[in-house]
């Protein structure tokens, strides 16, 4: 028998679905019902191969979240996201999913991608989501270049 998760870790689930289910059904306004007007949104891994501060993509508050999503809904026909599993820490302040996506891409391109998201939470809002996957599939996807050096059209 299922163990019934606590109040407080159902909550902060039901706060990263609300992103996930957002991109899945491009609806923004879901999305934006779950962001702090101060969040920060880091992409840690990604197509530069730099891991320092000032190398990787980062959005903070909320008209730069707006943008990062307007342009992720621009670029995206259809989202799926594929068996996520949801892992809460101990206070309920964060959540790691780790999940498969299946998108569609609107110039026809499939691109598949393994995410692990981390969502930290205050008040009922993601303050900070950090976002790892695969930078090479995502450089393929999105016409971006790979190492500053390189943009790969397939896979």
């Amino acid at each position: 028998m299922m163990e019934k998760l606590p109040e407080a870790h159902a909550a902060a689930i039901k706060i990263a679905q609300k992103w996930i289910h957002g991109d899945e059904k491009k609806d923004k306004d879901l999305k934006l019902e779950v962001v702090a007007d101060d969040m920060v949104l880091e992409i840690p891994f990604n197509e530069s191969g730099r891991t320092e501060e000032g190398h990787f993509r980062r959005y903070v508050g909320r008209e730069e979240i707006i943008n990062f999503i307007d342009t992720a809904f621009a670029a995206e026909k259809s989202v799926k996201a594929i068996d996520p599993e949801y892992v809460v820490s101990h206070d309920a302040r964060t959540v790691f999913v780790e999940v498969r996506g299946q998108v569609e891409m609107v110039n026809g391109k499939d691109y598949r991608n393994r995410y692990v998201l981390r969502f930290d939470i205050e008040n009922g809002k993601i303050v900070c989501l950090k976002e790892f996957y695969n930078p090479i599939v995502s450089a393929i996807a999105f016409g971006r270049e790979i190492a500053g050096q390189v943009t790969l059209d397939n896979v």
